[in-house]
């Protein structure tokens, strides 16, 4: 769930922030992907009466650029672009601790070239990562730089542990076309961050975060590129919820407190039952058509499928487009269509079909 401070846009009087089990529960501000409040009169006033109550964090929801791509069948609506599988964190919930694929950076021509194939036909959204930490890439900046001269990747997203998020990447970051940066932070306290990522420095992680606040500024939010400050609400990280809300509500942009996914993986048990899932029929990632390319060039339709479970083709040997209006995808539309996802092995066995 992702949630903002409403008093950016309406007064709020008498201000308090109510505990996260009362926010999940309710209904959220609609809001453009610029963090404009959604300029409909029942959304207005809902979030008036919101503000009105002393409600000062709420949770939002936000809206598609543009309904430009919703019904293309012949090109990926948002594309999940993963520079380097390689990561320096093996945080505990992460599918990193499952990866059976080759750890490995994308040649940097190959990720600009596919871009330019990307530019060309225009998508809704552009997520400059998939498993790995982007930064690790050696040609990181190259690869950003080149895409901040394309004007059709709709929303662009990078995300980060924040470990080599250092003051040279950061102003690199702010200096371009990304418009949102997913910061990682896992947690409000040194104890429970090295339950999750152990591998990472605490201390360097939150003296990043406190250096990209500085550099971007944290006065007029919202304001490009917004930074999206995350937790993964687990098993180890529950208790600080409301502590990690109060802690970045006021210089994050957007504060996130995830739902756990990939919960097949064995210590992501307590994602399963923190919501009720209908039978298998069709797959919100198919219907919405999501395309993930990994670093080795595998082309799916599907994150859990991280491993070449469910493989389209490969950007080394056809282009996105032709991968795209491929015969394997054909085939899953046509199930996805008649709600006969369960008929795929793989996607039988699947609990992240419905986010």
């Amino acid at each position: 769930m992702e949630f903002t401070d409403i008093s950016r846009y309406l007064p709020v009087k008498s201000a308090s922030i109510l505990p996260f089990e009362k926010l999940r529960h309710m209904e959220p501000v609609w809001m453009t992907q610029d963090l404009k409040i959604v300029d409909e009169p029942k959304n207005i006033d809902y979030a008036k009466s919101l503000a009105s109550k002393g409600i000062i964090v709420v949770p939002i929801r936000r809206r598609p650029l543009s309904s430009k791509y919703i019904d293309r069948k012949t090109f990926p609506r948002r594309i999940l672009f993963e520079m380097t599988s390689r990561c320096n964190f093996h945080c505990t919930m992460c599918p990193q601790q499952n990866l059976k694929r080759p750890r490995m950076d994308m040649p940097g021509e190959d990720y600009r070239r596919v871009i330019d194939e990307i530019d060309k036909y225009g998508i809704e959204g552009l997520w400059l990562y998939h498993l790995g930490e982007s930064l690790l890439h050696p040609e990181f900046r190259e690869n950003v730089n080149h895409i901040s001269k394309k004007k059709n990747l709709g929303i662009i997203w990078m995300s980060t542990n924040g470990q080599y998020f250092t003051e040279d990447n950061i102003r690199c970051v702010l200096d371009s076309n990304i418009d949102y940066i997913n910061f990682s932070a896992h947690a409000v306290t040194e104890e429970t961050y090295n339950k999750v990522a152990s591998e990472g420095d605490f201390r360097i992680v939150q003296g990043n975060l406190e250096k990209l606040y500085e550099l971007k500024g944290t006065d007029k939010l919202p304001r490009k590129p917004f930074i999206h400050c995350q937790m993964i609400e687990q098993e180890t990280t529950k208790h600080e919820v409301d502590a990690f809300i109060q802690k970045h509500y006021k210089r994050a942009d957007i504060v996130s407190i995830n739902m756990l996914e990939y919960v097949n993986l064995p210590s992501n048990i307590f994602g399963l039952k923190q919501r009720e899932r209908k039978p298998l029929t069709s797959c919100l990632r198919v219907s919405r058509s999501d395309c993930f390319i990994c670093s080795n060039g595998a082309v799916t339709l599907c994150d859990a499928a991280y491993n070449g479970e469910i493989h389209l083709g490969s950007i080394h040997e056809q282009t996105l487009f032709e991968i795209w209006n491929g015969e394997r995808r054909k085939k899953i539309l046509e199930l996805n269509e008649q709600d006969r996802m369960s008929e795929i092995e793989f996607c039988s066995k699947c609990t992240d079909y419905d986010i």
